[in-house]
């Protein structure tokens, strides 16, 4: 499956930053999926021009590599921003409203 190592790749990011370790990612290799991803979906919009017949294989297609491109862009713009990670169960924490005393 083409998405597998992109995915792969993804899920690796994402790992290292809900574990605060946004310094071990590279924004280039983002880049480079999010180039790849880009690229791929411009091909699948021409093989759905040239092959109307196969259109909803395509276009699930097209939502996975859509999918995966929104997850890379956001994943850039944290570890751009700093990298807090929204992921981490200390954030979560500290998300929780706190009980009241009845």
């Amino acid at each position: 499956m083409v998405y597998r190592s992109i995915a792969e790749k993804l899920g690796t990011a994402f790992a290292r930053l809900g574990e605060g370790r946004v310094d071990k990612i590279k924004p280039a290799d983002v880049e480079k999926v999010i180039a790849k991803l880009n690229k791929r979906l411009d091909a699948l919009r021409r093989e759905a021009a040239q092959n109307p017949e196969n259109a909803k294989r395509i276009a699930v297609k097209q939502r996975v590599a859509e999918d995966l491109l929104m997850r890379a862009q956001w994943l850039l713009a944290e570890i751009r921003d700093g990298g807090t990670p929204p992921l981490s169960p200390l954030g979560a924490a500290k998300l929780d409203p706190p009980m009241r005393e009845d």
